[in-house]
């Protein structure tokens, strides 16, 4: 295991493991049941009788210690201590954030009336507070590594994995002249996959290398450190997806056009919108999780980390553990989101989106997004749209991507253009998916 496990212990695992899913698209007028997960009032006066899609899937990793070359990384010889930028802090972060949409649709019932059901797998796991220099030196290999002594602070990472069912419903709420309103809601039931977290109190770490025999350099730690599992670690299971810890979530949005453009029209002819939602009110009552309080006070050879089997029952077997209990609730990343998509002319549009997290990442098991703001210019079409999406992540500074839509298929990123032109990327997303739709009478 080498220092790899250390190196988790220590919450620098998670850099390379969160955040917004499918820039861009989302805002398309054509997005579907893709932009219902962000509002559930755009279910409603779709352009779309029936949207249904086959799967789609959407990852975006950020941090704010290294920066990347991706095109060197794509290369294979990467080497992230010699090439890698690095903007070390007493407390960086980083987060991972999956999203995994499976077979689901939409149907216009009425003019004003609109359901959809969808199915869907999520995954989001986040790091806030870790002193990024125990990162870096942990993470070197033990034969170039120094000696060291490092104040670890006061870490907090978090892992929360769901499987949700979700049923949406909108309704125009008004339509007069030419100001246009709707809403929509989506209730869904939530079947736990895993949770684990680990929480550090005035942490420090020092390393003592053996030169002469590196199998017995020491790491020395003061501190406590909470972690916690929703699967039985100690008995060998492995973690899975249960109906027997569930809960019920909740989302909840409005729309307003202003329409100028057709007033005999029908079907998002706005000369601008603005939108605003509140997604993921809930929790997951996992009732099987044990959480643990350890005192690090001691030390540990890195021969006690290479045989160690993980991570759990290395704290077991050379720490004291203060405390444990079982059963807890894990909140949802409750979150607004507001959008503003402005028309210029007929197939043009400019759109300002944000997505801010409701949730403080710094609380114990508080599974949060990060915090970002989107500006795009998009060109759509009923067959094809194209965008180019400029993003303020919280964590990784500016991303530029793109994307298009065309027919059944959409593909994009909200890294792409970054990650090709910059040494020093933070952040990269990717998205994709397929589906079958079924459009309205009217273009």
């Amino acid at each position: 295991m080498k220092r790899t496990l250390l190196l988790f212990c220590f919450f620098g695992s998670f850099f390379y493991a969160r955040s917004q899913s499918y820039f861009g698209f989302r805002d398309d007028n054509y997005a579907g049941i893709q932009g219902v997960l962000f509002n559930p009032s755009a279910i409603v006066d779709s352009k779309y009788r029936s949207d249904v899609t086959i799967f789609s899937a959407s990852a975006t990793g950020q941090n704010d210690l290294y920066g990347f070359n991706f095109a060197e990384v794509l290369d294979g010889n990467y080497d992230i201590q010699k090439d890698a930028s690095k903007n070390i802090k007493t407390n960086n972060r980083g987060n991972l954030n999956v999203d995994i949409m499976g077979p689901s649709f939409t149907l216009n019932i009425t003019p004003v009336h609109s359901i959809a059901l969808y199915t869907r797998v999520r995954s989001i796991t986040s790091l806030v507070d870790v002193n990024g220099k125990l990162i870096d030196e942990v993470s070197k290999d033990l034969d170039v590594s120094n000696s060291f002594l490092i104040q670890g602070g006061n870490p907090n990472g978090v892992s929360n994995s769901w499987a949700e069912i979700g049923a949406s419903y909108g309704t125009v709420l008004m339509d007069h002249d030419d100001h246009f309103i709707k809403g929509g809601l989506t209730v869904k039931y939530l079947m736990a996959g895993v949770n684990g977290y680990i929480n550090g109190n005035d942490l420090s770490v020092a390393f003592n290398k053996n030169n002469a025999n590196p199998e017995q350099s020491q790491y020395l730690s003061t501190g406590t450190l909470k972690t916690a599992a929703s699967y039985d670690y100690q008995n060998g299971n492995d973690p899975k997806f249960s109906g027997a810890s569930a809960g019920v979530g909740l989302d909840l949005g409005f729309t307003y056009e202003y329409r100028t453009n057709c007033h005999t029209c029908i079907g998002n002819r706005y000369k601008f919108k603005v939108a605003a939602s509140v997604t993921d009110i809930g929790k997951i009552n996992y009732k099987n999780i044990v959480e643990n309080t350890y005192n690090l006070a001691g030390r540990v050879s890195q021969a006690d980390i290479d045989n160690a089997e993980n991570i759990f029952e290395f704290f077991d077997t050379h720490y004291t553990k203060v405390s444990s209990k079982t059963g807890v609730k894990a909140n949802l990343p409750t979150a607004v989101h507001t959008n503003f998509d402005w028309n210029i002319d007929n197939k043009f549009y400019l759109n300002l989106s944000t997505d801010f997290s409701l949730v403080d990442a710094k609380t114990v098991n508080g599974t949060a997004i990060a915090n970002s703001v989107t500006f795009t210019p998009r060109y759509e079409t009923r067959i094809f749209s194209f965008y180019v999406p400029v993003t303020y992540m919280e964590y990784s500074g500016t991303q530029v991507g793109t994307g298009f839509r065309a027919g059944p298929l959409f593909v994009g990123s909200g890294s792409l253009i970054s990650n090709l032109f910059s040494n020093t990327s933070k952040a990269c997303n990717l998205y994709v998916g397929l589906k079958l739709p079924i459009y309205q009478n009217y273009n």
